[in-house]
């Protein structure tokens, strides 16, 4: 019953929401790589996976947005993997095989200003009957500012945030995230920027950057048709306090086991096509976006690249992770 009512909170949300604006990438292969999103998935999967995505918007335009990232995660597993019959162990915070971490290490520039940071992930995962209920902590750390030489006023009125040579500041910030997994389904909310970049320092301007809470829902579920093949729809919401809301919806075809395609609409006016495929533990995928507005007839749309190493296939091939 908790994936059925899962799936119309989910859908209520989507029915509910426009979106207009954008401040934050939304990537088009979201479903790849959700730890971006939602830190509790750090370590959900019995592997250790890096990626690697670069994001390029709206080629052919001057000062347009690029957003690149790379992260790690994996779940960590303690030398005896018996389950613990102590019901005051069950959750111990510090159980090994219970613990998943992860790491980003991402830059993002719009035009004259750029934002580059680090995020720190905790998660702790648990089995329930037939899935695995997770929960996540982030803590970020990130220098946002701007390039004044890039900037032109339109008029004699100077502006204070771009005056000096030293408009950068350092953020902390702090992410936070609910992830429900099992066999054919996946569903999660997390917030970003919790404290609203309250923590902040350096820099000679006298104004603060802010950059608002943002929140998350996610959820897909796989329908089987094959041994070899399945088609799998996902959905990401992202909601802004005070602002217009973000809506992607994802259709993903994946066949021959190791390849896959698929389409993905953003309520941004944007149409995706995407395809990939894993060879061994490597793993490829590329999308582009059709803008729907006039934007188009100047651009030469948005592409995106995405590159993931998944090593381990089981617990036993990870035998450098015990001394933790």
């Amino acid at each position: 019953m908790l994936k059925y009512f899962l799936s119309i909170v989910l859908l209520f949300f989507a029915v509910n929401t426009i979106v207009i604006a954008q401040q934050q990438p939304l990537y088009s292969q979201f479903s790849n790589n959700k730890y971006l999103f939602n830190p509790a998935v750090a370590g959900a999967d019995i592997v250790t996976t890096v990626h690697v995505n670069a994001y390029e918007q709206w080629i052919g335009f001057k000062g347009a947005p690029k957003f690149h990232l790379a992260s790690i995660d994996s779940k960590i597993f303690s030398k005896d993997h018996r389950p613990r019959r102590n019901i005051r162990k069950k959750f111990n915070l510090r159980k090994p095989q219970n613990v998943g971490l992860g790491a980003q290490l991402f830059t993002e520039k719009h035009g004259p200003l750029s934002h580059t940071g680090m995020v720190a992930t905790y998660a702790y995962h648990m089995r329930l009957q037939d899935s695995r209920l997770s929960f996540g902590f982030s803590s970020v750390i990130s220098n946002y500012g701007l390039k004044s030489s890039d900037i032109i006023h339109s008029d004699e009125v100077p502006d204070r945030l771009t005056e000096g040579d030293n408009t950068r500041r350092w953020i902390t910030d702090f992410d936070f995230g609910v992830y429900l997994f099992g066999a054919n389904y996946f569903s999660g909310y997390s917030v970003h920027h919790i404290s609203e970049s309250m923590l902040q320092w350096g820099g000679s301007a006298d104004a603060d950057y802010k950059i608002g809470r943002v929140h998350y829902l996610m959820g897909g579920y796989t329908f089987d048709i094959s041994s070899s093949s399945f088609v799998q729809p996902t959905a990401l919401i992202k909601i802004m306090e005070k602002q217009k809301s973000q809506f992607d919806i994802n259709l993903k075809y994946q066949f021959l086991k190791d390849y896959w395609s698929g389409l993905a609409y953003k309520t941004s006016k944007n149409l995706s096509v995407f395809a990939g495929f894993q060879y061994d533990r490597y793993v490829l995928c590329y999308s582009f976006d059709y803008n729907l507005t006039p934007i188009r007839k100047y651009s030469y749309g948005s592409h995106e690249f995405h590159v993931a190493v998944r090593l381990g296939a089981d617990v036993r091939q990870y035998k450098w992770l015990n001394r933790y």
